[in-house]
């Protein structure tokens, strides 16, 4: 919409008469509509009352401080430094245009009071204190500087402004706006939602708590004599949990193919030897060297990216790159926290029993 701000445009009258309108005329060549009270004397509250409401309305106030104070009110205070208090009381942004050399104004655009220039001179130094002031000599020079001013202050602070009341949404646009607005709002929701949930193809897969069988071998070393070693094959469980939440850290950022592997299998390794130790027949044994098949790692990490948990990541890399990044996706993330974060409870994990029997086939896998 093609938008119009007011500017308020405030100043002593009769010595800047050439300066406001060339401020004006300024504004209105930009496209923007100036406002001032120069009409009204002010000379009573009504006249105030009205300044105020003009001033409200008004999207910017322009300041122009020449040579001279101006009118007072009954507290001794000038017209336009009242209207500047008012202005800056409601946060207005304020553009303040002073005059360069006051002091070299002709006479009859100079206080000859020297009370009502002491007004003035504090008034300057009030306005310089709280704002970036710009700084005039000329009519023509002011006015430049206005278009600066008003420009900057537009695209720095932008005010409400107005438009055309041909412009304005009718009550119709307006409610299909708002209903598109909240099926926006539904849209995202359900993906922000969708992203921390499985795939809806998942609920046919193991996960969760569901057990995954592992099967291995490994080396029992006596610790007393003879120190004699034994080869064995055994099987334990893992939940799809246990498993994912061991290496899902290790995909925070990204992980190699291999890497991810090594994870699996170290973990593997710590929970065999903790199952299978429990066992009488081999709590004086040292457990080592366990070996598993690599299609039980292939098949981790293939079911964690069926379950919508991991995914590759395709970032650009260099030519002579080419392993195979995961990465974990939005759920895999959020799962990954619920089942790491520390919780002022943990829940009793099921034991499932181990199996295993020695290994006494000459086809077992080398220790």
């Amino acid at each position: 919409m093609d938008k119009k701000f007011q500017v308020f445009i405030s100043s002593t009258f009769r010595d800047l008469q050439n300066e406001r309108q060339a401020v004006l005329r300024a504004i209105l060549e930009l496209d923007h509509m100036p406002a001032g009270m120069e009409l009204f004397p002010a000379a009573d509250d009504t006249a105030w009352e009205l300044i105020k409401d003009v001033i409200e309305s008004s999207d910017y106030y322009a300041l122009i401080i020449g040579g001279r104070y101006g009118s007072l009110d009954e507290a001794g205070i000038g017209y336009t430094e009242k209207e500047y208090d008012h202005a800056t009381s409601l946060k207005k942004p304020v553009i303040p245009l002073l005059h360069k050399e006051p002091d070299n104004l002709p006479r009859d655009k100079t206080e000859t009071d020297g009370a009502l220039w002491e007004k003035l001179n504090a008034f300057r130094a009030k306005v310089e204190k709280r704002h970036t002031c710009v700084y005039w000599t000329t009519v023509d020079d002011l006015r430049a500087q206005v278009i600066i001013g008003v420009t900057s202050a537009i695209k720095r602070t932008p005010a409400v402004g107005w438009v055309r009341a041909s412009e304005v949404p009718t009550e119709a646009t307006l409610q299909e706006a708002l209903a598109l607005r909240k099926r926006v709002s539904e849209l995202e929701a359900q993906i922000e939602a969708a992203k921390t949930a499985p795939p809806p193809e998942a609920n046919t897969l193991t996960q969760g708590e569901d057990q995954f069988e592992i099967s291995c071998s490994f080396t029992a070393t006596q610790r007393k004599s003879p120190y004699s070693s034994s080869g064995y094959k055994g099987t334990f469980h893992l939940s799809w949990n246990d498993i994912f939440a061991s290496v899902a850290p290790s995909m925070i950022n990204e992980s190699r193919q291999w890497n991810l592997r090594w994870a699996i299998q170290k973990f593997f390794e710590k929970r065999a030897k903790e199952q299978f130790e429990k066992n009488s027949k081999l709590t004086d044994a040292a457990l080592k060297e366990f070996k598993f098949e690599d299609e039980v790692f292939d098949t981790c990490i293939v079911q964690f990216r069926a379950l919508g948990l991991i995914k590759e990541n395709k970032k650009a890399r260099s030519v002579k790159d080419t392993d195979t990044y995961w990465t974990l996706t939005p759920y895999g993330d959020y799962l990954m926290v619920n089942l790491r974060a520390l919780r002022r409870e943990q829940p009793e994990e099921k034991e499932v029993p181990t199996e295993f029997s020695e290994d006494t086939d000459d086809d077992a896998p080398e220790a």
